[in-house]
């Protein structure tokens, strides 16, 4: 089986379709292995989140707990492994309080990672990515995993009550509060998203 992750990004505003309707990068990722190598069968698609924890959150709690997957093959770009190896390494080793059998889940997953060139972006937009990449494998290394760490369920707790695209509260501000002007670091980042502006 074949697992694309992602709804889209916090980073810039959803991708819609014609007719008005979300187009999840999963459903996009799916779309492109049927197109470029003809894989329809045993794909799979997870359209519920914005960011690398919640990336593995998810493929966890609605894909690989319920389905018994456990060697998992995780493949992103060069320049996003290291902080995707932290965080799935953190959140797939973690016991799941609601299911007993779990306690061992440090074991009973086994992670291989894979990393893709980075290709396709302007120089500019890659040390910005690279520069938030490190910014962030930091602060889930010294301030979440600490914090977080006792069960899934502590996870949960953080993308709920505490992340910014999760939480009520959080979703809430950003309805109600207008977008500051981009920083020309800001736009760079943002082009290493799928901006535009830093496609080569």
């Amino acid at each position: 089986p074949i697992l694309t992750l992602s709804a889209g990004t916090a980073h810039l505003p959803q991708l819609m379709s014609s007719d008005g309707l979300p187009i999840w990068e999963s459903t996009s990722s799916a779309a492109y292995l049927k197109a470029q190598h003809g894989l329809t069968d045993n794909i799979y698609v997870e359209t519920t989140s914005y960011d690398t924890i919640s990336n593995a959150f998810y493929a966890r709690t609605s894909f690989t707990d319920i389905t018994g997957w456990k060697t998992l093959l995780i493949i992103t770009n060069e320049f996003h492994m290291d902080r995707t190896k932290v965080i799935f390494d953190w959140i797939f080793g973690l016991q799941n309080m609601n299911n007993p059998s779990s306690a061992d889940h440090a074991t009973k997953y086994n992670l291989i990672y894979l990393s893709c060139d980075n290709v396709g972006l302007s120089e500019k937009a890659l040390i910005a990515r690279q520069n938030h990449e490190h910014r962030g494998k930091l602060n889930i290394i010294d301030k979440l995993i600490p914090q977080y760490s006792s069960s899934l369920q502590d996870v949960w707790s953080f993308l709920n009550c505490k992340h910014d695209f999760y939480a009520a509260h959080g979703l809430i501000q950003r309805a109600e509060t207008a977008a500051a002007a981009a920083s020309e670091s800001d736009s760079a980042l943002k082009d290493s998203y799928g901006g535009g502006g830093g496609i080569k």
